[in-house]
C-alpha cells in the first residue's frame, strides 16, 4: 500500500524540476564503480549478518552529484551535498544510501514536504523559503552546512546514512547507531575541485594508481539526548567502530547500467535493522516511489 505523504514528497520533488525520461529526479548525475566489501574480524562480534565473516563480497557503488540535472557541473555548488549509494554482497545483501552532510533539512516527513515546496517556490516568492528557514532550524543548519561545503573528491568524503540502525551480535546484545561510509584521502579533504567533470576526473584519477578504499564504520548512540532525530548531529561523534572496508578497484565499464538501477535500503541482511525514525517510512516509500516511476520513463 502506498504511503500518501511519500507521493507527495515525490511529486513535489518532480513538481520542481525538468527531469528527462528515465533520469533520477535527485541526484540525477552519477558514476557506477565496482569492488569489493571485507569485513574486519571485531565486526562479527557487533552484528551477525553474513557479510561481516572471514568473506570478501562483490560490490557496486553509485557516487552521485545533488540535484535533477544529470549534466551539472561537479564544482557547483548546487552539486551538494554528494551521495553514495552502495550494494554489497550476493545473497545476503546490504544497500546503504547516504550523503555528505550529516543532518537533514526535516526530522519528519510533513516539515520535509513543506522544505521541498519552500524551495520550489524560492524563484517565484523568495519570501517563502526565507520565512521556512527562520522557523525551522533543521532546514536552516542544512542549508547552512550545504553552502560551507567545498567540492572534495569524492574519496576524501564522509557519506552518512543517517537512519538510526540496530546491530544484533551472535550473542543477541544489540547497538543502535549510526553507519557512515568514510574516505581515507586525507590530503584531498581540503582540497577544492574545479572544472564541470572535476570529481569523476579525481577518482578516476586515483584509481588509476589502485584500489581506493573508504570504511564503513559504526558509531553508537550517545547516552543523552534523542536518538531517532535526523537534522541533528551526534554530540562528540561518539566512538565510531571499524566495521569494513569498501575497496573500488574500477569504474564500470556500462555507465547507462544506472539508469535502471535501484539502491533500496531497505534491503538488510539478518543481524541489521533500521531503529526507526519519524522519517523512515515516508523515505523507504519514496525511494520505491521514485524508482518506479524512473523505470517507466526508461522503458
Amino acid at each position: 500500500m502506498q504511503d500518501p505523504i511519500a507521493a507527495k514528497l515525490v511529486d513535489a520533488l518532480h513538481a520542481g524540476a525538468d527531469v528527462p525520461p528515465g533520469c533520477r529526479v535527485n541526484h540525477a548525475r552519477g558514476l557506477l564503480v565496482e569492488g569489493r566489501f571485507l569485513g574486519v574480524p571485531q565486526a562479527s562480534q557487533l552484528c551477525a549478518a553474513p557479510l561481516f565473516d572471514d568473506a570478501e563480497q562483490p560490490l557496486i557503488a553509485r557516487f552521485s552529484d545533488s540535484g535533477p540535472d544529470p549534466r551539472i557541473r561537479q564544482d557547483s555548488p548546487q552539486a551538494e551535498p554528494r551521495g553514495l549509494a552502495v550494494r554489497i554482497g550476493q545473497h545476503s545483501q546490504l544497500v546503504l544510501v547516504g550523503h555528505t552532510l550529516e543532518g537533514f533539512p526535516a526530522r519528519d516527513p510533513q516539515t520535509f514536504l513543506a522544505f521541498i515546496q519552500a524551495l520550489n517556490a524560492q524563484h517565484t516568492a523568495p519570501e517563502s523559503l526565507q520565512a521556512h528557514l527562520a522557523a525551522n532550524p533543521a532546514a536552516q543548519r542544512y542549508d547552512q552546512l550545504r553552502q560551507d561545503a567545498l567540492p572534495t573528491g569524492y574519496a576524501s568524503r564522509s557519506y552518512h546514512m543517517l537512519h538510526p540502525y540496530r546491530l544484533t551480535a551472535a550473542d543477541g546484545q544489540t547497538r543502535t547507531g549510526r553507519l557512515t561510509i568514510r574516505g581515507r584521502n586525507a590530503e584531498g579533504a581540503h582540497k577544492a575541485l574545479t572544472g564541470r567533470n572535476c570529481m569523476d576526473e579525481a577518482l578516476r584519477h586515483a584509481m588509476e594508481a589502485g584500489p581506493v578504499a573508504l570504511e564503513l564504520a559504526f558509531t553508537p548512540a550517545p547516552e543523552q539526548g534523542a536518538t531517532d532525530d535526523l537534522s541533528a548531529a551526534w554530540p562528540g561523534h561518539g566512538s565510531p567502530m571499524l566495521l569494513g572496508y569498501l575497496i573500488l578497484e574500477r569504474i564500470a565499464p556500462d555507465q547507462d547500467a544506472q539508469r535502471t538501477l535501484a539502491f533500496d535500503p531497505s534491503v538488510l541482511p539478518a543481524g541489521m535493522a533500521f531503529a526507526g525514525d519519524p522519517l523512515l517510512a515516508a523515505r523507504l516509500h519514496a525511494y520505491r516511489i521514485a524508482a518506479e516511476r524512473r523505470l517507466r520513463g526508461a522503458a
